[in-house]
């Protein structure tokens, strides 16, 4: 109950406990299951007051306790309850995240408590006075020190132990952690992990390891040289929707996608417009009459483009640190690497050839990228997260010969977010709103409990920090927004690019006065002739909006694709060669899709 470590790993979650205590305590009672009303609780208990320092549930709960809240407090003669049967009843309730708030601790001594439940991580304290909550990110490990026992120097110290541990070890699993739990620290007897001193010491490491079908705690008395291993298998939990409510939510996804038509399947939204390619083909004597618009480009940065062949052509001040990591990249290499380029966590990694946000993930720490390396078929890229606030795409063409080229089109993205009113959990905020309401289950298991937490009011929230269309971000026309100083700015950087005349600029910047002079932004991707106007994905433009931008933007990559076919003597691909590349990358496509 004094040093307590929360770790994620690639095949479970592990939290584990040390227990300091004064010599001269009881032993404990190793772990044996108890029912409380519908839950069944396996925990090791204090003999002396029936309570425990950590517990878990049939439910897939876990909880532990530790003494004293933020600093060492003055103990009094005695207390009203032992902090230990507080941790039962928390574990009692139908929502234990919940019930904190409602315990009356009025005489009871400070502590920390820490609450695992469906994907969310908790932290509760109790100074005496006051209730503090707050919610830790369940994707990174974690370490707490008693702050009875540990002064905070002391827990900064013990935390960079932590840190420097987790460093070294590439693949964590219960043994590992148990070896650190037992040996960290371990020329400091006094405030080691393992610790010791005249009259207290460490008594005891309870390791809990947390997978899908059950959870096995590991208890190991060290005063008598015992360890006993016990397992609960985990009962279903009703986190499905009553059918009810299923059905108001599918009827509701379902108007939304028919009446919106931005949410319409792609090949629906262009089925009119396959008849205007055709009919460009047929002028041009090839299907893919675009294969000559960025000369410089594989397939004119069509389909089976490198990423990394892009930012290759883009001076480095221009876009995220970024490095190429080879399909299986060894930890080790993957670690050296990151150090060489400085990029730090959170980062951004996907695909190297990839389209429309298909495998980008948000990586939190290097356990998670270990485990993105291990899922991914292909080779991809691990970037520096931008943290600018504002993204857009914009669409840039030149005619070749031309001295200057030109903006067709601004779209903004509103990533995918919620503002808290102080009464509404981010579920019912979720529900509220048509648009979130299409990525429910996807938050859901993204998020888990932490769907129950109510976001006060004003507070922003972003559920998905991707400006993808297909992962909830809004695309908002702002064309209108097109200056003479933005479209220099512009041209003076793609003219740096060779051999590209077309195509869309992804971009994150700060403001918008600093994007028109070149300042505060960086491009984090490069499309090329696959660009959509994705400016007509408004929802306040219509369908023939957006068939009237595409017909504009295809007239466009004909006529630049045809002038440099016939300047520089290019052929266009042929319809072999074409539907050869298609193939080659519906099946690169459907390879990482699951990532």
């Amino acid at each position: 109950m004094c040093t307590v470590s929360y770790i994620p790993g690639a095949d479970g979650i592990f939290i584990t406990s040390n227990r300091d205590e004064n010599d001269l305590r009881a032993h404990a009672i190793p772990p044996s299951s108890e029912n409380f009303g519908k839950y069944k609780l396996l925990y090791p208990k204090d003999p002396t007051t029936g309570g425990t320092w950590i517990a878990i549930r049939n439910t897939g709960e876990v909880a532990v306790l530790l003494n004293g809240a933020f600093e060492n407090h003055v103990k009094l003669p005695s207390y009203r309850k032992s902090r230990g049967l507080i941790i039962l009843e928390i574990m009692q309730s139908e929502f234990p995240e919940k019930i904190f708030e409602a315990l009356d601790l009025s005489d009871i001594e400070n502590f920390t408590l820490l609450l695992y439940r469906n994907k969310s991580l908790w932290e509760y304290r109790w100074d005496g006075l006051q209730k503090y909550t707050e919610s830790k990110n369940p994707d990174l490990p974690h370490i707490w020190s008693s702050a009875t026992l540990y002064s905070d120097p002391v827990r900064k110290n013990r935390e960079q132990w932590f840190s420097s541990w987790l460093e070294e070890e590439s693949e964590i699993d219960q043994q590992k952690i148990i070896n650190f739990h037992q040996s960290a620290g371990g020329k400091d007897k006094e405030n080691s992990i393992l610790m010791k001193r005249s009259t207290i010491s460490t008594v005891s490491i309870t390791s809990v390891k947390i997978n899908m079908a059950e959870i096995m705690m590991r208890y190991e008395d060290l005063k008598q040289g015992c360890i006993k291993q016990s397992r609960i298998q985990l009962v279903e939990k009703r986190t499905k929707l009553s059918f009810p409510e299923s059905f108001e939510i599918a009827i509701r996804n379902t108007l939304t996608r028919t009446l919106n038509w931005e949410f319409w399947p792609m090949h629906l939204i262009y089925a009119p417009m396959y008849f205007y390619w055709f009919y460009l083909s047929a002028k041009a004597g090839s299907l893919f009459f675009f294969s000559a618009a960025n000369p410089g480009r594989k397939n004119a940065g069509f389909a089976m483009e490198k990423k990394s062949d892009s930012y290759a052509f883009l001076p480095p001040e221009y876009y995220p640190n970024t490095i190429l990591c080879e399909q299986n990249t060894a930890p080790e290499a993957l670690r050296t690497r990151l150090e060489n380029e400085a990029i730090d966590f959170p980062l951004i990694a996907k695909p190297d050839i990839g389209e429309r946000g298909t495998g980008v993930k948000l990586i939190n720490s290097f356990r998670e990228l270990i485990e993105y390396s291990k899922c991914s078929s292909t080779d991809f890229l691990v970037q520096e997260f931008i943290e600018y606030p504002n993204e857009v795409g914009i669409f840039y063409s030149r005619l070749p010969g031309s001295q200057y080229g030109q903006i067709s089109g601004i779209v903004g993205k509103q990533f995918l977010s919620l503002s808290g009113d102080g009464k509404s959990t981010m579920e019912s905020l979720i529900k509220s709103n048509s648009r979130h309401l299409l990525h429910l289950k996807v938050l859901r298991e993204l998020y888990g409990d932490q769907l129950n937490q109510i976001l006060p009011a004003g507070e922003e929230k972003i559920l998905v920090p991707y400006g993808n269309h297909c992962r909830g971000a809004k695309f908002i026309d702002l064309s209108f927004m097109i200056s003479e100083k933005l479209k220099n700015t512009i041209d003076r950087i793609c003219k740096q690019v060779p051999e590209f005349y077309f195509g869309r600029l992804d971009i994150k910047f700060n403001t918008w006065e600093e994007l028109e002079n070149a300042e505060k932004f960086s491009i984090i991707e490069l499309n090329g002739a696959a660009s959509e106007p994705t400016h007509m994905y408004d929802p306040k433009h219509s369908i023939f909006f957006a068939w009237k931008e595409i017909k504009r933007h295809w007239d466009l990559l004909y006529k630049i694709s045809k002038a440099n076919a016939l300047k520089k003597d290019l052929p266009l691909m042929s319809n072999f060669e074409g539907m050869k590349m298609l193939r080659e990358h519906s099946k690169h496509i459907k390879g990482f899709s699951s990532i």
